[in-house]
Parts: C-alpha cells; sequence; structure tokens
C-alpha cells in the first residue's frame, strides 16, 4: 500500500500513521508527478492500493483520479486532468495501472478517519499484479545550456502570461543545469537573480489564455493564500498567515497605514522568514519561497516588488503573481494611489527536467504571438530613448569636434580605422544621432561621428539603450547613414 500526501508534508501523515503498514509515503505537488508514481508503482508490483490524503492545491489528485477513470488523448494528455504521461511509459502499463491499482481518495476528511480507513485496508490481503519489477528509460529532453552571465536576468511584459513566456524562454535557454528532490530525474535548469517586471495586469480582469498551466478556478482558490491569513492543516507555512498573523502583527495592514500617512517613506515592508523555525527546518522541510514584500511611491503610483529565495517558474510562478498583483492593488486602494508595476524577483529561478517538454512546446506555440509582432512587422516602444538618426554637413556639427579633439589624445580603435579607409577622402557630412524622451518631448542627448562605430560606441559605451530590438534598430539605421556618406547619397531615417 502506498500514501499520496499531497501537499501536505509527509513527515506529518508519517507520525499520524506512527503503527500502521505500508510500503511507501510521497507527496504529489504537479500532476506531472503521475509520472513518478507509476514507475515506483511498476517497480514494487506490491503495491496494489494508493491511500489519497492531503491538502489539494494544484489537482494533482484530481488528476489522478482523471487518469483511473478517463485516461489518456491520442497525445497523451491527461483526460479532464492536468499533466501528461512520458512516452517512455507504454500504452499496455497505463492501462494495467488503471486496472489493477485502487486509489483510495480521503482527500477532505479527517486524521481520524484516514486512520481508521488505513487499519481497514491493512487487513485486505492483495497478491502481486506481476511476477517482477519493471523499470522503463528516463523521459530525458535534449537539454542545451547556451553561454550567458549566470546572474541578473532581466524580463518585462504587460501581462503575467506574457512575462511568463518571456522568463521561461530565458531559463529554457540558459538555465545551468543541478539536482533536485522535487523532480523525478532529481534534476532542474537554473538561473540567479530574475526580475520581472509585469505593467499593465488588471487584477479585476485578469488575462487568462487558454495555454497557462492550470483553471481559473484554481487560481481563485489560491488566491486566499496571499490575500488571508488561513492556515491549511499539514501545509509548512501560509503566506497570507506569515504577512498577516505569524510574527503577532499585521504586516499588510501596516503597510496600508505608512502608504495612506507618509507616502515617501522607504518603510512599506512585510516579511515571511522566521529564522529560528525555518533554520530549524531547512534540512527536512519546506520554508518559505516568499521572503519579502517591499513597496513605494513613484510619479503617484504604488510600485511592489515581491523577493522570492526560490519559485518553480513554470507551475508557481504565475500564480504567485497574480495573487501578488491582486495584493497589490489592494493596498494601492486602500492608500488611494495608482497601481504601478509589480517587480518580482527570484534569486532561483529554475523549471524542474519534468516540464522541459512542456515548456518547449509552450514557446514554440506561443511565445511569438503574445508578443503581438513578428520578425516582418516589429514595433515596440524602448521606455528609455526616441533615436532620431540624420546625416549632416559638418559645418552643422556641434558634438563632433570634441569628440575628434578626444581622438587626436589617444589612439584610433583599428575597428574605426579600417571604417575610415572606406569614407571619401573629402566626405563633408557625419552620421548625427539624437535622443529624445520616449515620447517625442525635448532632445536630451547628442552624438555625431564620421561612422556608425564611432556613433554606437558613443551610445551603447554609456548604456543609453536597454531594450535589445531598439538597439539593434538604431545600428542598421547608423549602418544605412554611413553607407548614405560612402556612396554620396541621401540618407532618410526608417524610409516607408
Amino acid at each position: 500500500m502506498g500514501i499520496c500526501t499531497l501537499w501536505t508534508e509527509r513527515e506529518i501523515v508519517e507520525k499520524i500513521l506512527d503503527k500502521l503498514p505500508y510500503n511507501v509515503i510521497g507527496n504529489l505537488y504537479s500532476a506531472q508527478g503521475i509520472n513518478a508514481m507509476i514507475r515506483n508503482v511498476m517497480a514494487n508490483p506490491n503495491i496494489r492500493t494508493i491511500v489519497l490524503w492531503g491538502s489539494e492545491m494544484s489537482l494533482s489528485g484530481h488528476s489522478l483520479l482523471m487518469l483511473m477513470k478517463y485516461g489518456v488523448d491520442e497525445k497523451r494528455k491527461i483526460i479532464k486532468g492536468r499533466g501528461e504521461i512520458e512516452s517512455e511509459i507504454p500504452d499496455q502499463v497505463i492501462e494495467e495501472f488503471r486496472h489493477k491499482i485502487e486509489i483510495v481518495d480521503l482527500r477532505g476528511q479527517t486524521k481520524d478517519q484516514l486512520v481508521r480507513k488505513m487499519d481497514e485496508l491493512a487487513k485486505v490481503h492483495k497478491e502481486p499484479f506481476s511476477t517482477k519489477p519493471r523499470e522503463f528509460p528516463k523521459s530525458e529532453p535534449k537539454v542545451e545550456v547556451l553561454p550567458s552571465e549566470q546572474t541578473g536576468f532581466y524580463v518585462q511584459g504587460k501581462t503575467v502570461a506574457q512575462t511568463w513566456l518571456k522568463l521561461l524562454n530565458e531559463i529554457y535557454k540558459y538555465g545551468r543545469p543541478k539536482h533536485t528532490r522535487y523532480s523525478k530525474n532529481n534534476e532542474l535548469k537554473e538561473i540567479l537573480n530574475l526580475t520581472a517586471v509585469v505593467t499593465e495586469e488588471d487584477p479585476a480582469k485578469v488575462y487568462f489564455p487558454e495555454y497557462l498551466p492550470f483553471e481559473r478556478g484554481e487560481l481563485e482558490a489560491y488566491y486566499a493564500e496571499i490575500m488571508t491569513d488561513r492556515e491549511v492543516p499539514g501545509v509548512a507555512y501560509n503566506y497570507g498567515r506569515r504577512m498577516r498573523q505569524h510574527f503577532g502583527v499585521d504586516q499588510i495592514k501596516e503597510m496600508k497605514q505608512l502608504l495612506k500617512n507618509r507616502p515617501d517613506s522607504k518603510k512599506m515592508l512585510a516579511i515571511t522568514t522566521d529564522p529560528k523555525l525555518d533554520w530549524g527546518r531547512a534540512n527536512n522541510g519546506d520554508t518559505p519561497c516568499l521572503v519579502m514584500l517591499v513597496g513605494s511611491v513613484q510619479d503617484n503610483k504604488f510600485f511592489l516588488t515581491a523577493h522570492f529565495r526560490s519559485q518553480d517558474m513554470v507551475h508557481g510562478w504565475p500564480r504567485n503573481t497574480f495573487a501578488i498583483r491582486k495584493l497589490q492593488k489592494e493596498i494601492a486602494d486602500y492608500g488611494e494611489y495608482p497601481m504601478g508595476p509589480l517587480t518580482m524577483i527570484t534569486h532561483s529561478a529554475h523549471m524542474y527536467g519534468d516540464d522541459l517538454a512542456l515548456v518547449e512546446n509552450l514557446l514554440m506555440d506561443h511565445y511569438e504571438k503574445e508578443l503581438g509582432y513578428t520578425p516582418a512587422v516589429h514595433f515596440d516602444f524602448d521606455k528609455r530613448a526616441n533615436m532620431v538618426v540624420e546625416v549632416i554637413p559638418i559645418t552643422e556639427a556641434k558634438a563632433w569636434s570634441a569628440w575628434s579633439k578626444r581622438y587626436e589624445k589617444q589612439a584610433i580603435p583599428m575597428a574605426v580605422m579600417v571604417e575610415l579607409k572606406r569614407m571619401p577622402k573629402k566626405a563633408q557630412r557625419l552620421i548625427r544621432c539624437t535622443l529624445y524622451e520616449p515620447n517625442g518631448g525635448p532632445a536630451l542627448k547628442m552624438w555625431e561621428g564620421r561612422t556608425a562605430q564611432e556613433v554606437a560606441w558613443q551610445i551603447t559605451d554609456w548604456g543609453y539603450l536597454k531594450d535589445a530590438g531598439h538597439a539593434m534598430y538604431v545600428g542598421t539605421e547608423l549602418q544605412r547613414a554611413e553607407e548614405a556618406i560612402v556612396t554620396g547619397r541621401e540618407y532618410s531615417q526608417d524610409p516607408a
């Protein structure tokens, strides 16, 4: 007999069942874990019954029951449930699991009812369903890790869903392999210190596309994790309870009061970490992933930043972000401020090996569609800059004289020398690039040079452009301007 404790800590259930016999006990955090369950049962044919008891927080238990009742579809997805069964597990094994294993659903029942049922089941003898254990090859999606800075990644999107796809793209490309006890193959991909900014999500009318890995009803149920101080028996912690009650002070209430009375304060803070309690669990239990919330007012808007020590970016991040955005709205409304962006900073931003195939399909099917443009039709606003590129007579130069004197005092870089040799001997024109405010306001900065590279380095060395797409666009326009000087043609930026 096996015990599936869902999200409830298995150590707690072990104590409840201290004197009762069973073979194995384990959690089922997501529906993908059903694959590990099937593998374990097939490796131990003595297991004929699985008791389902504990806190249901991701439809993992529901999905197991749907597998037993309906099976999988042609794509091996669990019918009316979440998750899919790996191709390495044969179809006949899935059917054998469904018909040879009994699932006893005790979700929602008390621990006394659990003990009574376990005692009853222990008296029933069932023969092994097979004469020998069976094992199946590991499901190992091809993983390519591209070189990267490893820390300090940044993504931004208008909605939670769009931002989620962008961060999945970062981790899928650049995540470093690492071991974990939460994945069937004990592996995950991780990047460090990811900053994800959501700018426009409306908590009252969330954008909820069908490709998110949970149902809208699950999200509505999850809100209580952040928005209330509820306590779920057997679950190691609850974010709302930690912030509103655990330390003897309602930190969210205090943040609201501070926002209303002293909006310029830098003390709008709520923490979840209890050092004495959590360090005691560091090696044998779960500790809060959300560490801290910090609020600030800028430009008459309420900004909120959430710091996470660790996050499952596939299943956990979107739930967390929707809920924290809703909390941001509650605090902002109390202080009578509109919301600014929500920033989610995650130290260990990871995806489990079980989810790599899912992420690959998500990105292939939805990433470019969600961005809203294609490689052929591409337009976006850079919050830092609006650049205008021109070709001007050298007599109109304003910044170039100072720039050229700077070159007189040092060796001209080889790359620039190569470009200068291409220029006409008597070229009397220069490239000018002017930085304007994003909304087309007054000019803020100007650069001039004889080559595209001269101007580009002046811009990039000082970090005036952050958006990669905009930087590459400006680079192509600078190159076109240089070609116009070399060939003697006229130049017009970005012609229709």
